[in-house]
């Protein structure tokens, strides 16, 4: 397959769907081979962000409002780290300096519609600068995805901008932001019986799941404008060893992850009984005398 030839479509044919739908399987099955192989799934995760950043700007660059300075497509959240598991959710905002020109309302629906019937989960907002702003102040869950930010179409100098206010007392102080994480990682532990000895753990949401190490990243990023977790020991808030333990542990769940998406084929999260055994076996998991390879799977999990 000539990916050079794909990328030309997208950018060029009257309906680039095909390509893009091509290209993207393309990548997506050279992931999952590799993962199966055993590589490295960190690699795999970045990876495969970068596939749909590509196809992503392709298709931007489709529609006249990419040429101006006023508009840009920002990946928020998750995406916005620059990871993407196989099934995630890729979050976009549509950022704009001072609101949607009446010219370009009818191409940014199209350029949505697009990105659906490539059956990307995609979750996106259209916003100016100040109404981002207004809308991290009122819910802090929105304000979280804006901490983690990257531009991939359109001016930097937009998504900038915005990081340098959300990250400021004007949006909401480090304090009353540890408040609201540390009550919301309360409430989800409370959801899940306030226990990591679930049968049928949720790896993303379950205490001592991802979503904690995440609440890790976004309490420090907010208070000391870290961009990643290998700053936690650079700054002498964790020592070497606590942060060795907190990317290996991360590493972990990503491959658990990863593995599980790919054999439950949707955006699946909890680790279901009908799953484990194809995920034990996946990841290379053996049984050793009476132990099964999926009960040593998951005593590493707990």
């Amino acid at each position: 397959m000539n990916l050079s030839e794909l990328e030309s479509r997208i950018s060029n044919d009257p309906s680039p769907v095909k390509a893009a739908r091509e290209l993207l399987k393309h990548n997506y099955d050279r992931d999952a081979q590799a993962f199966r192989d055993g590589d490295d799934v960190r690699s795999l995760v970045h990876a495969r962000a970068r596939t749909v950043d590509r196809v992503l700007q392709l298709i931007w660059e489709r529609y006249p409002f990419a040429a101006s300075d006023r508009i840009a497509l920002v990946a928020v959240g998750g995406f916005g780290r620059g990871e993407l598991h196989p099934h995630s959710d890729i979050d976009l905002l549509i950022l704009t300096r001072d609101g949607i020109d009446e010219d370009w309302q009818e191409d940014l629906g199209a350029f949505v519609t697009l990105l659906w019937d490539l059956h990307l989960d995609i979750g996106h907002s259209v916003r100016s600068l100040e109404e981002s702003l207004q809308a991290a102040r009122d819910d802090v869950t929105i304000l979280t995805n804006l901490l983690e930010t990257r531009t991939i179409a359109g001016p930097d100098e937009l998504r900038k901008k915005l990081s340098d206010t959300v990250y400021s007392d004007a949006v909401c102080t480090d304090g009353d932001y540890f408040i609201a994480k540390r009550e919301e990682q309360k409430q989800r532990h409370k959801k899940y019986g306030d226990t990591e000895y679930n049968l049928e753990p949720n790896i993303k949401g379950a205490p001592g799941g991802l979503r904690d190490i995440q609440t890790i990243g976004w309490i420090t990023k907010r208070h000391f404008g870290l961009q990643s977790l290998s700053d936690l020991a650079r700054f002498s808030i964790l020592t070497e060893e606590e942060h060795q333990i907190l990317v290996e542990g991360e590493t972990f769940l990503w491959q658990l992850r990863f593995g599980l998406q790919l054999i439950a084929d949707r955006n699946e999260n909890r680790l279901l009984f009908d799953h484990q055994r194809a995920l034990a076996e996946m990841l290379g998991y053996r049984d050793q005398g009476k132990r099964l390879g999926v009960e040593l799977m998951m005593q590493a999990y707990y």
